[in-house]
């Protein structure tokens, strides 16, 4: 469904560029849909990291059980 979107999102505003304000407001409106379906993810943490730091990052595996449900 969002390949989708984004090829219409794409060719709209594409076509709106040109000339066509019809399909700039479609581009637009779908653009502002697909947004509002997937909103951005929150930032966790911002920063810098200076010579001789490091940054671990890591991601929880979605598919594994957590710990309270193995016990």
């Amino acid at each position: 469904m969002d390949r989708l979107l984004g090829q219409v999102v794409s060719r709209a505003l594409h076509r709106g560029m040109r000339g066509e304000p019809l399909w700039l407001a479609v581009g637009v409106g779908v653009w502002v849909w697909r947004r509002a379906r997937h909103p951005a993810p929150r930032t966790v943490w911002s920063g810098r990291v200076r010579p001789g730091q490091q940054l671990l990052v890591t991601v929880p595996d979605l598919r594994a059980k957590s710990m309270t449900e193995q016990a």
